[in-house]
């Protein structure tokens, strides 16, 4: 039986669990799993002993953007980066350019990610108040959910900032069965300390997170709830940053509201004392809170409150960064991230903040059967897409640029001691990428959602 790949011999982790043994894919597919599968002299072996093979990783947080915050029109960059980094998946936010607010964008970005993209990738509807006309054709087209913005974006793409719109939003995903994933952060309120800091002449790195201040979040987050509890829209709160955040959502889902929350490996690592410190360089919307913010979102990795693991990848041209040096406003959010991703969460593995079993549930099967994808995405099953990433768990390296591919060329990462690497991506039976490095030519599936 020709198979298109045996991954022999490494230690399969799922989240129910590990074995020792071996991977087969036949036409994309997961064909068998077991100890010492046979296989006949024309099928592709690749050899994962010593090493750990989880579910493929999916990024369920990725912006590609358009070009002039980095170089590129299109998928390749960004997805090389995301293949690179152990990602087999990306689910791709909706503010390029155009931005994706109708059907017929929606299916032109995936045919450009068809042609262009190193890994597969499902796509997100964007949800701008004079457009919740073309929800529906968006979600039959296979939309993984919506993105709402719950403060002015800058974009063409407003957020959803008036309350009668938000519920007239969350109230037409309601009815698809949709899911609403949020940034959610007061406009009102990021208004109002703009203006003060402007006052007082404020413009140090510090200010940034004075402006996107941390109640600024919080109450758009327990109104998101409110509306979900009262409309029944399930709902997904991206990049929470802090574990008051996390503490609403639970008390809302024991409430019975649908409700999830994703954190950030940068919500994990860095904190307000590396903005004050690095400047635009480390600034994202939301911002780092304090260190005991991160020492508690470490903490509550392992126990289920935590639903999903996205990088944010936001690659900005460093000379965006650099309108930065006198004000810290001046500066472009956003930061590179899925090419480190993986190993950054591998390390906190490595430290005893959460096993792999929950890594693989947190980075593989929650994203897939969250955003619709499960179970052709996001598990080692027979019939589910041979996707895989494998990894060294104890491979001690340092994350350098120098190393990284990424177009954009800078890592906030740079000089951070970790333990695991990424040692091979594989989509669908095709490795995609060794070592860091990507191993051939763009060319991925657009993931509709199965339901």
């Amino acid at each position: 039986m020709t198979r298109d790949l045996l991954v022999r011999g490494g230690t399969v982790v799922t989240p129910h669990g590990r074995f020792e043994g071996d991977v087969a894919v036949r036409d994309g597919r997961i064909a068998a799993f077991g100890r010492d599968l046979g296989s006949d002299a024309a099928t592709p072996v690749l050899d994962a002993r010593g090493l750990v093979l989880l579910p493929g990783i999916i990024d369920p947080h990725s912006h590609l953007w358009e070009a002039g915050f980095v170089s590129g029109p299109d998928f390749t960059d960004s997805t090389a980066s995301a293949a690179a980094g152990g990602i087999t998946t990306i689910i791709e936010m909706p503010l390029t350019v155009p931005e994706v607010l109708d059907e017929t964008v929606l299916k032109e970005k995936a045919a450009l990610g068809e042609r262009t993209s190193h890994v597969d990738f499902a796509l997100y509807g964007g949800v701008s108040p004079d457009r919740l006309h073309d929800l529906d054709g968006m979600w039959a087209a296979g939309a993984a959910a919506f993105k709402i913005f719950t403060c002015d974006t800058g974009c063409a793409m407003k957020g959803v900032i008036d309350d009668a719109d938000l519920v007239d939003a969350m109230t037409r995903i309601a009815r698809l069965g949709g899911l609403a994933c949020f940034h959610a952060e007061n406009d009102e309120l990021l208004v109002a300390n703009r203006r003060r800091l402007a006052a007082q002449e404020r413009r140090d790195n510090a200010a940034f997170c004075d402006w996107h201040s941390e109640t600024a979040e919080l109450e758009a987050i327990n109104r998101i709830l409110f509306y979900a509890g009262r409309l029944g829209t399930r709902v997904h709160i991206v990049h929470v940053t802090s574990p008051e955040g996390v503490r609403l959502v639970e008390r809302a889902r024991g409430e019975g509201v649908r409700a999830t929350a994703e954190t950030c490996p940068h919500y994990l690592y860095l904190t307000e004392d590396d903005i004050a410190a690095r400047g635009a360089w480390v600034t994202c919307a939301p911002p780092m809170r304090g260190p005991a913010a991160m020492a508690g979102m470490r903490a509550r990795l392992d126990d289920g409150t935590i639903a999903t693991i996205g990088s944010d990848h936001g690659p900005v041209d460093p000379e965006l960064k650099l309108r930065a040096s006198n004000d810290v406003f001046a500066g472009q959010c956003g930061m590179p991230a899925n090419e480190t991703m993986v190993p950054l969460m591998l390390n906190l593995a490595a430290e005893g903040f959460v096993s792999l079993e929950r890594l693989a549930a947190l980075m593989a099967e929650a994203p897939a059967r969250l955003y619709g994808l499960y179970p052709r995405k996001g598990a080692i099953a027979i019939g589910s897409d041979g996707d895989f990433t494998l990894v060294d768990p104890g491979e001690r390296w340092t994350i350098r640029q120098a190393e990284l591919i990424g177009a954009c060329g800078w890592t906030p990462f740079e000089g951070v001691p970790v333990t695991g690497k990424v040692k091979a991506t594989v989509v669908r039976g095709r490795v995609v990428a060794r070592d860091g490095r990507v191993t051939g030519e763009p060319g991925a599936a657009y993931v509709p959602r199965l339901s």
